[in-house]
């Protein structure tokens, strides 16, 4: 999966530590910017069954990060087989370029989360 680095987040990161009254804005901006790419994702899958959508989680976040992609249980196991393709079956990318096509977005919500969160 891809990263995406952020300038300045460290600084951020230590001013919303000592906001004792404000302590899950970056939580909250990465639950949401998370949930937005977890149903991006899940509209791009390419098969017809609702087994690989339905198994596009996001996880929970911790030290400022955060997971969006197949579960690892259940036939998720399978997504990798779907994005990156095999010998017998080309590839189907929909996770690496949903991340892409929505970097902005996702850009874009978690500054409107930090502000909101923020009182800016």
């Amino acid at each position: 999966m891809a990263n995406i680095t952020f300038e300045g987040l460290d600084e951020l990161r230590r001013r919303l530590a000592d906001l004792s009254d404000r302590t899950n804005v970056e939580k909250k901006a990465l639950e949401e910017a998370g949930e937005h790419l977890r149903r991006e994702i899940q509209n791009s899958v390419p098969v017809k069954t609702g087994a690989l959508k339905a198994a596009i989680v996001k996880e929970n976040v911790m030290n400022g990060k955060i997971f969006i992609g197949p579960s690892q249980q259940g036939p998720a196991f399978r997504a990798h087989f779907v994005e990156y393709g095999t010998s017998k079956m080309s590839a189907k990318p929909f996770m690496r370029p949903t991340f892409e096509r929505e970097k902005g977005r996702i850009e874009s919500i978690l500054a409107q989360e930090i502000r909101r969160g923020l009182g800016l």
